[in-house]
């Protein structure tokens, strides 16, 4: 299984960048290129994407800065992205993982992770121009 880690540097508190990043209805503002819109569903979360909806659950951590995302592609199926909010100073530095899964073509990793790399740029801007939340 590959992995692929990227990282920014956000101009906002840790706190700030945490808070925002632990809400599953922002994911839709900042992660462009996977989420088209985000519901509460009956059972948690559903995160609409431009393969059909998928149930997604946000693991945080306010004392590690974990925010970590468990997506749920099929039954039985658990695919998770890690990221932590390190502080950097008064400002923050944002590290996302991504892992190839199962069954997923090289072409789409790779797609995968040039679409994080815009999707980080989206986020910076956004904490960096409406913060504070």
């Amino acid at each position: 299984m590959r992995a692929d880690t990227k990282t920014v540097s956000i101009e906002v508190t840790p706190a700030g960048v945490f808070d925002f990043l632990r809400d599953p209805r922002n994911l839709p503002r900042w992660a462009v290129g996977f989420a088209k819109a985000v519901r509460h569903g009956r059972d948690g979360w559903i995160v609409e994407t431009a393969a059909g909806e998928m149930p997604i659950r946000i693991d945080a951590d306010p004392r590690s800065g974990a925010v970590d995302f468990v997506m749920t592609p099929a039954p039985g199926v658990e695919v998770r992205a890690v990221s932590r909010v390190a502080p950097r100073g008064g400002a923050s530095e944002y590290i996302f993982t991504q892992f190839q899964a199962p069954g997923m073509s090289d072409d789409v990793f790779a797609r995968s992770i040039q679409t994080l790399a815009h999707e980080l740029t989206v986020l910076k801007a956004l904490m960096e121009v409406e913060c504070p939340l």
